[in-house]
Order: C-alpha cells, then structure tokens, then sequence
C-alpha cells in the first residue's frame, strides 16, 4: 500500500498537513494512467468522499447514548432521498441569522465521552466528484462512491484504521463514466499512524475547543487557511472539524453558530443527507456549486454534507445537480482499532 502521507507530501509540500479526511481523498485522486496526478476541483469540504444520492438509512435510532457497553450516537431517520436523473429542486435560500435559526434549535442532551484511551469510530456513506486528465489533457469526470469506516484515537496517541470499500461509480451530470472509474474495486484498510494530524482531529483535543460562539468563530479565523482568503478559510475549518470525528456537543453549537455568521454563508431548512435525513444546511457558494455543511436540528451534530450545481459554466453540469452527498450514519465509541499491516504508513 502507498503511504498517504508521502503521497499528500509530493502533491502540496509547501501547505499546512492536510486532514484525515483530505489525505484519504488525495490518495484516492492521484493515481492516473499517464502517471501524471489527477487534477482535484478546490471543493474544500468535498475533500472527504461524500455519500449516495440514493441511499436507504439503518434502522431508526434517536440519539442516544448507553452507559455500559459501547456507546452510540445517530441521528434521526426519515424516508430515503431521491433525485431524478441526478437533478434536484434546490429548496428557497433563506439568508437567516444564526440568532433565527438557534431560535428554533435545541441544545444538545446527550453526548459521547470516550476515555483517551478509546477511539471514536465514525461510518458513512460517500459520493463526490473525481476528475482525470487523460491524453492530450483531456479530462474525464464522475462520481466515485465508498462506504467509510474510520477509528480515530480519542486521545490522539494511538493508532487508528481506515476501511473504504469501493462501491460502483456515477456519472458525473452531463458526462460519461470513464474507464477509470472502474479502477478501483473491493475493500482498501489504511493505517492511521498517530501524527499531528491525527492529534489535531483528536477527541481530547476537539473538547477544548471554544464553546463560545464568538470565541470559536475568532478560533476558524486563526487556524492555518493556505493561500485561501480568511472567510474561505474559516468555511472550510468548519468541515475540517467535524468530518470523521466527534465534537462534543458545547462544541458542535458554537461551531454551528459560528459558522453562521461566516460571509457569504446562508442557512437553507428542511435539507436531505444522502440518508434522507432532514436537516439544517450551512452552504456557501464554491466553483459554481453550492456546497452544504448539514446539521441535525436538534443535535448540532453532523448528518452529511452534499453539492449542488447553481452555475453551469464553472461547475460544467446542469444547474441543479447533485455532485456531492454524504451521510455520517453512526458515531460509536470502541476500545479497539483493527490492526493493518501497512509497513509503509508513517509520519513522514
């Protein structure tokens, strides 16, 4: 197995380390029949696969939390999504304070508490758009979709597994399914060795986090944003925290509230996860696609994310497409990660 570190390494040296979720897709993105690395779309929070557009939710769990025993955190269930010919009806924009939309939210009850010891497992189901540059640079695009299993050290000191099982690709609206779509089949384990990146995910760490929304919107602004200007920055930090981990629930609200207030952020209700899942979109405008952070309404707590095409000529598909769609279906807390073999996992 390559090293996705060294991989992430060669491909952007000179930026700050990319998160788990960035390196997996990274990885997942470089390989190319030419040899010549793939060309990602500066999607920040579609560094992270994200999930099915048609995807039929597990069981119908409330969140809850178990004393003894493993504990495990979903969020509620509805029917399944479904989207005609990959085209959704984009619901009406409301441009709501973040004061409005808490009005109708509550505050989160429950909440996992795993031992530094422990490790946060996290599974979804991803969907998101891969693009290849061929012959000539010609380029190719579709959809490439996984299940995800993660194991994350809650401590940040242990280390943690990667599972991806490959699933079958789609078409990228408007384009047909290259031959490399179908590269990649089965089941892929990564080993996540306990470096600064993991360290940064890490529950421990995350629990510290400002609870304040003021504090923590100043804490978006301040963290590394490579050459993106501040508010891009401080849209794609909010992602960056919440994608294959746990925040605790003081937490997740200041980041929910913060990210509110970000420029160039509106707040849509009533938005589907690849689940089905109902929530609250956070959405920002990126390269022609509206791209959503999706917020249980209750919880706070992450239900997926998803693309929507709002302007053809950059996004070069139909306004109105989905090009991305996540659901993080289930957070559990186990006391063990698998062990992989991969002698060539390391730190750098």
């Amino acid at each position: 197995m390559t090293d996705e570190i060294d991989l992430v390494a060669r491909e952007r040296p000179d930026v700050a380390p990319y998160s788990l979720a960035a390196k997996a897709a990274v990885r997942r993105r470089l390989a190319d029949p030419t040899g010549r690395p793939a060309r990602p779309r500066p999607r920040p929070y579609l560094l992270l696969a994200g999930g099915t557009a048609l995807l039929t939710a597990v069981g119908a769990a409330a969140v809850t939390t178990v004393l003894t025993g493993p504990q495990t955190l979903t969020g509620p269930q509805t029917r399944p999504a479904t989207v005609s010919a990959g085209v959704v009806r984009l619901p009406e924009v409301s441009a709501m304070s973040a004061e409005e939309v808490l009005g109708k939210a509550a505050r989160a009850v429950t909440d996992l508490s795993p031992r530094d010891d422990q490790f946060v497992k996290v599974s979804s189901q991803t969907m998101y758009e891969a693009s290849v540059v061929g012959e000539g640079d010609k380029e190719s695009r579709y959809l490439y979709r996984t299940k995800r299993t993660i194991w994350l050290s809650a401590g940040g000191t242990r280390d943690g597994a990667l599972k991806i099982d490959h699933l079958e690709p789609r078409a990228y609206p408007g384009w047909p399914i290259p031959p490399e779509a179908y590269r990649e089949k089965g089941t892929e384990w990564m080993r996540l060795p306990a470096c600064d990146s993991v360290r940064d995910t890490a529950y421990t760490r995350l629990k510290k986090l400002p609870a304040d929304p003021e504090k923590m919107r100043a804490y978006l602004y301040d963290r590394p944003h490579d050459d993106n200007p501040p508010d891009t920055g401080a849209w794609t930090a909010v992602g960056d925290l919440l994608r294959e981990t746990y925040v605790p629930a003081p937490q997740r609200a200041a980041l929910f509230k913060a990210a509110a207030t970000i420029p160039g952020v509106t707040v849509t209700e009533n938005v589907e996860d690849a689940a089905g899942r109902s929530g609250i979109g956070v959405g920002r405008v990126s390269g022609g696609v509206r791209e959503e952070i999706i917020f249980d309404p209750s919880t706070y707590e992450l239900l997926g994310e998803r693309g929507i095409v709002v302007d053809e000529k950059q996004a070069k598909a139909p306004v109105g497409s989905l090009v991305a769609s996540t659901a993080q279906l289930e957070v559990t807390v186990d006391d063990t990660a698998p062990e992989v073999d991969d002698p060539h996992a390391g730190c750098g």
